[in-house]
Formats: C-alpha cells, sequence, structure tokens
C-alpha cells in the first residue's frame, strides 16, 4: 500500500495561512510559532518539489499550482474530519445535536422562530445555542459549529448574506454630544470617549479615549451612565431609546449599517437540514 508522504496538519496548516491572510495570522489561530507556520510549509514545498507561495511585496500571494492545491486540500480535510465525526457517531445513542453559534450583535425574532420549528420538525435532533462576541479571528477558532451567524466578512468561508441591519451612534439623553450641532457632531467625537465592543471596528472614527468592553449590556451600563458613545444596531438599543435612557446623535453623514452573515461548516453533516430549515425554506427578513 502507498503512504502519502504529506500530513494533514500541513495540509491545515496551508489552508489557514490563505483564510487568515498570513502566516503571523495563522500563528495565532492555530496556537503556534510563526516560525512553525513557515517551517510546516517549507517542508510542504519541499516534499512536493513545488513552489507554493511566491513573494510580492513582502506578502506570500499562493502560485498557480498553490491554488489548485489549496482546492484539492480542502476535499481532503473535509473528508478526514466527517470520517472522524461518523466515527464518533457509531457509539452514541442519544439524539443527533446541531451546534448554531449567533454572534452577539445579533437579534431577530425571525430566526429564533425558524429554529424553533426546527425543534419541533426534528425531535431527533438537539439544539446546542450559543451566543457570543465574536472578533473576526473568533471564527476560525470556532470548533464544532454547525452553523455560525456574524456581521464579520471571510470571503473564503463562503458568507450567506443574512440580512442589514441599521446601526446608531447613541449617548445619554442629557451627554454634551447632544448639544452638538449635526455639522460639527463629528470633530465632537474625536474628543469624546468612545465605548468599544472588543469585536467592533468603526472605519473612519477617531476618538481621544476608548473604553474596550467585552459584552452588550457593559456597554449600554456605561453609555447610560453618560461615560461616552457608543456604537450598535439599532434593535439592540430600542427599548432604551424608548424609555429615553439612550438617545440617538444625528449625524451629518449617510446611515450606517451591520451586514450580517451565515456560516456553514463545510464538514457538518446536518448541512441538508439547516438549509431547509433556516436558509432556503424561507428568506430572513
Amino acid at each position: 500500500m502507498e503512504k502519502t508522504r504529506t500530513t494533514l496538519d500541513q495540509w491545515i496548516t496551508l489552508q489557514a495561512v490563505v483564510d487568515c491572510g498570513g502566516f503571523a495570522q495563522a500563528a495565532e489561530i492555530l496556537h503556534r510559532t510563526q516560525s512553525s507556520i513557515s517551517y510546516t510549509i517549507s517542508k510542504l514545498e519541499q516534499t512536493l518539489e513545488i513552489e507554493i507561495f511566491s513573494l510580492e511585496k513582502r506578502r506570500a500571494v499562493l502560485t498557480r499550482q498553490g491554488e489548485q492545491l489549496l482546492a484539492l486540500s480542502r476535499e481532503v480535510t473535509n473528508k478526514a474530519i466527517s470520517l472522524e465525526k461518523v466515527a464518533k457517531s457509531l457509539n452514541y445513542e442519544g439524539n443527533n445535536k446541531i451546534n448554531i453559534v449567533i454572534d452577539s450583535l445579533y437579534q431577530s425574532d425571525e430566526i429564533l422562530k425558524k429554529i424553533g420549528d426546527l425543534s419541533r420538525s426534528r425531535k431527533d435532533y438537539d439544539i446546542d445555542l450559543k451566543r457570543l462576541l465574536l472578533k473576526k479571528t473568533d471564527i476560525f477558532g470556532v470548533k464544532n459549529y454547525d452553523l455560525l451567524i456574524t456581521h464579520h466578512y471571510v470571503e473564503s468561508l463562503n458568507p450567506i448574506f443574512l440580512e442589514q441591519v441599521e446601526a446608531v451612534f447613541v449617548t445619554n439623553p442629557n451627554h454634551k454630544l447632544q448639544h452638538c450641532q449635526a455639522d460639527n457632531i463629528l470633530k465632537s467625537m474625536e474628543k469624546t470617549t468612545l465605548i468599544a465592543l472588543e469585536s467592533t471596528e468603526i472605519d473612519g472614527m477617531k476618538s481621544i479615549q476608548t473604553i474596550h468592553v467585552p459584552n452588550v449590556d457593559l456597554a449600554i451600563q456605561l453609555t447610560e451612565n453618560s461615560i461616552g458613545y457608543l456604537w450598535l444596531p439599532k434593535n439592540l438599543v430600542q427599548k432604551e431609546l424608548n424609555n429615553n435612557s439612550l438617545k440617538e446623535l444625528k449625524t451629518a453623514n449617510k446611515k450606517s449599517f451591520y451586514n450580517f452573515y451565515m456560516y456553514m461548516n463545510k464538514n457538518s453533516m446536518d448541512n441538508e437540514i439547516l438549509r431547509y430549515y433556516l436558509i432556503d425554506n424561507e428568506k430572513i427578513k
């Protein structure tokens, strides 16, 4: 029997370098050193006697042969992971399990209704539902999910557009920013403390000080106490806007939005069920 000269670890490392955007980023996600990542790729190139990456402007770019190998390697690793999942299920006598991860910034009764329909129709499945505050790099580190919903866009993971949600700047109703003219408010915001979730990036915004917080509730509490201003999907602060504990800042700029996406785990054995109940059956509004 012919043996392979490469390992799954080498192919997974190659995929991580491409998906994460570089050797350093892959090292962070895989909890390894950058030199270890470089050695693994170099060893793979030596074993196959082929150049996988070329250096362009100090950036590693896949060669044409590298692109072909990357596509084939995904098929191999996906099948290997599926094989392990099947093996684990052989000795399991309980219900199958569907793991759904939803970003804390996404709130929708519609998706919960769809999960409810799934649970009522498929009693042979347990559902493990988690809400997490996700940074972009976290997506590559989340394990054992079947479906993941977040505002981060990762092209290599084949995002499925879910919906666009209006985002707003808010403060305490008595905050000094509320008294600024719309034309000057952005300059005033640069001199004001920003309350920022660890997972959120606001393009082009500058602030004299930023307070990074780990969850939405704490961000809202700090803002209600007039510590600074906050940027969130409007539906997450609608209750506070209604009871006047927070107030929207009117800026001269156009409206801003969060775009949310679904990611299906390519290795999941439940993709057909998820696609039917949560994606194809009805479009989420």
